[in-house]
């Protein structure tokens, strides 16, 4: 028997409580109610939902007078007014069948604040049980995320003044509370991220303080595809946080220590006496691991192997030509001044580290194929089909980002039948806040003559994303062993909120489950024989996740 969620919102308070709002309201109390009830109205309210008014507009034109309201009536009197006189569709929204529903991410404690009064309640009750069934004009679903072509863009509007800050914390609030289908792994911290925001939106001063303020905001979100970006200029948000001059080398963390692990200017790097395998403890007078404690703040990632990944590219940002440094050599300490580089000047491949080779392929030993996922080609899919039947083992490196779809046509060779990749986790656009589970075709077909050699897997922190879904996808093969570190955990479509200015903030748009539905997101891919990065390790530059997959071949007869 199917079972029906239907509560009256008096009851959500298990979702959602108020702590300290006892007493008079604080402005920013005020604000953040008005922020909750305005996004509810923008997708629930029919008449909202259909654009019969300006539903931005609405918002520029109350924000200041719920600033400055002094009494909890005339509180109540001018949400009441927002809400206005428009009635909702006299037919009541059937019940929500809980057991077909994700429902996680739902929450309506906000409703029960002791600061809306019984008229206002009763409103919003009412308003949810017919709320919007139709098409929405800020919200879509299209690819399986959602669509938020319908919002005003705001593109020529500079550094927006207040009212525009604190539209754009509202909209992008609303987005993520609604239609985020990882809300729920926030924690606690999504119940006051208003009430941090609010203060830190109305005091930016300036474009180098708002910029920050909204990487914050991002990185609330503990996602790793939750980044702010430019349409106009790639470089623009970083250069105004962090400087547009930085290090001439690539480091990698390796158990809290900041090693040199490539060159980018080989000529300013031999003046400065800076060589691979130098450990930096400093940049000027402050310590590195000062410096990555200040950053951290800035830096959006699921988990922390991802994010001392992410670090690597800002660590050495600055907006000075020069930088002091203090090495760490052969166990003796070198100070040194560094001229440094334009950051554009960095190579993107070299600052991810992705593994790859010029085939795509190649053979270790006599027994062991070696491909490369993310270059498995048109052009070379046969020959490395041909190479792996010919091989005791084959080991696919995904510690890239394979995004050709000729990728997936490789795996008839491997599965005896047709196998899911995964469960995607849509939002559903007449109950916001609801999403539905959605399983993925199917990979091979029925085959008695698979592979019967060994296949592994390696995958780390730099497997992200279609990585990690790639890592997935060749987890369907049977007996397939992964070996490695934990990816980055940042699973599903990159999706985008407009934030004004050419600017948007992105996160992940659907869910990317197992078959079995447990997760991926934060934790990342499932992995069979985890494999630590040490310092020792970096210094020697040593592939230890390779060589543990060669050991684990080894330990089956295979060379």
């Amino acid at each position: 028997m199917k079972r029906f969620f239907y509560a009256p919102l008096t009851l959500m308070l298990l979702f959602l409580c108020f702590p300290g709002q006892t007493g008079a309201q604080t402005p920013v109390q005020k604000i953040e109610i008005f922020i909750r009830l305005w996004g509810f109205l923008k997708y629930h309210h029919p008449d909202v939902a259909a654009g019969k008014s300006d539903w931005d507009s609405v918002f520029m034109a109350n924000i200041e007078d719920i600033r400055k309201t002094s009494s909890k009536e005339k509180f109540g009197q001018q949400l009441l007014s927002i809400i206005g006189a428009a009635k909702s569709d006299d037919k009541r929204v059937a019940a929500i069948p809980a057991d077909e529903l994700f429902s996680k991410n739902f929450n309506a404690g906000w409703m029960q604040s002791p600061f809306l009064n019984s008229a206002l309640k009763v409103r919003l009750q009412e308003i949810y049980d017919h709320r919007n069934q139709g098409p929405n004009r800020y919200i879509k679903l299209q690819n399986m995320t959602a669509d938020y072509s319908g919002e005003k863009t705001y593109e020529n509007i500079g550094f927006p003044d207040i009212r525009y800050r604190l539209l754009f914390l509202a909209r992008f609030y609303n987005a993520i509370n609604y239609f985020a289908p990882y809300k729920y792994l926030i924690g606690k911290e999504w119940d006051s991220m208003l009430s941090r925001f609010i203060p830190e939106m109305i005091a930016a001063n300036d474009t180098a303080g708002y910029y920050k303020t909204l990487l914050k905001l991002a990185v609330t979100l503990n996602d790793g595809h939750s980044q702010v970006s430019s349409s106009r200029n790639y470089s623009i948000i970083k250069d105004n946080i962090f400087g547009r001059y930085t290090a001439p080398f690539y480091t990698t963390i390796a158990d809290g220590n900041v090693v040199v692990t490539k060159l980018a200017n080989d000529s300013l790097c031999r003046k400065a006496n800076i060589r691979i395998g130098d450990i930096v403890t400093t940049v000027g007078k402050e310590p590195v691991s000062v410096r990555i404690k200040r950053l951290r703040p800035y830096v959006s990632a699921s988990n922390e192997n991802s994010r001392n990944h992410y670090l690597n590219w800002v660590l050495f940002d600055t907006p000075d030509q020069n930088q002091q440094l203090t090495l760490k050599r052969a166990g003796q300490l070198l100070k040194t001044n560094a001229a440094c580089i334009l950051s554009t000047e960095k190579k993107w491949q070299d600052i991810t580290g992705y593994t790859g080779n010029e085939t795509g392929y190649k053979t270790i030993g006599n027994s062991i194929a070696y491909v490369y996922a993310s270059q498995i080609w048109k052009g070379n899919l046969e020959q490395i089909k041909t190479l792996v039947k010919s091989k005791q083992a084959v080991i696919f490196d995904v510690r890239n980002y394979p995004n050709n779809d000729e990728f997936y046509n490789i795996f008839d060779m491997f599965l005896p039948d047709g196998r899911p990749i995964n469960y995607s986790l849509v939002f559903d656009p007449e109950n916001p806040g609801y999403f539905k589970w959605e399983l993925s075709p199917r990979l091979g077909n029925t085959n008695k003559n698979i592979y019967p050699g060994k296949v592994l897997i390696l995958a780390d922190e730099r497997s992200q994303s279609q990585g990690e879904y790639s890592v997935m996808a060749l987890q369907t093969i049977p007996g397939a062993v992964t070996i490695g570190r934990q990816t980055a955990g940042a699973d599903g479509i990159v999706t985008q909120i407009p934030m004004g200015a050419s600017l948007s903030i992105s996160y992940s748009g659907y869910g990317i489950y197992y078959p079995d539905r447990s997760g991926t997101q934060q934790t990342g891919v499932k992995i069979d024989i985890p494999v630590r990065q040490t310092l020792g390790a970096v210094l020697q530059n040593k592939d230890v996740i390779l060589e543990k997959a060669l050991q684990y071949l080894s330990s089956k007869g295979i060379n």
